[in-house]
């Protein structure tokens, strides 16, 4: 009986708990959203295609890379929970162009706001994050070194 009462107090906690957590992370989503730069999956190609000057960052897990990147010559992988150690080593210019992505675009846009606070001036992320690429019909860099298409997983 003693472990059941715990159980369910612990549900009961956690069930508080998730809405503050979650309403939380819209508002700093909302708000990021309102200084952030988005860059589009079709503005993110012509870019590319431009062959324009600026940094793309990777923000995904090893794992998340592993199946496929978008292909870029200055390119960096830099998991989201290093960014804020690593990428002025990477970037010393706090001026330089840099777009950074994830899966969804959540992590990219709380990134960028995170670059900015740092004091990087032209920074953005791409909306909809690889998702959006691939739905775009847009090719990745596999681990192969291959360009191809890629389904994201649900």
């Amino acid at each position: 009986m003693k472990i059941l009462l715990s159980v369910l107090f612990m549900l009961a906690i956690s069930l508080q708990a998730s809405p503050l957590h979650i309403d939380g992370v819209k508002k700093m989503l909302d708000e990021a959203s309102k200084v952030v730069e988005h860059v589009s999956p079709k503005e993110l190609k012509r870019m590319l295609d431009k062959e324009e000057d600026f940094y793309l960052i990777d923000l995904r897990g090893s794992d998340q890379v592993e199946r496929g990147e978008i292909y870029w010559i200055d390119s960096f992988k830099i998991p989201r929970g290093y960014l804020e150690f690593r990428v002025e080593l990477k970037i010393p210019d706090k001026n330089a162009r840099v777009i950074l992505y994830c899966c969804s675009g959540k992590r990219s846009i709380l990134a960028a706001k995170s670059m900015m606070d740092m004091g990087y001036t032209n920074v953005a992320h791409l909306e909809g994050g690889i998702r959006a690429w691939v739905e775009q019909d847009y090719l990745l860099d596999t681990t192969y070194g291959e360009m191809q298409k890629y389904q994201t997983e649900e």
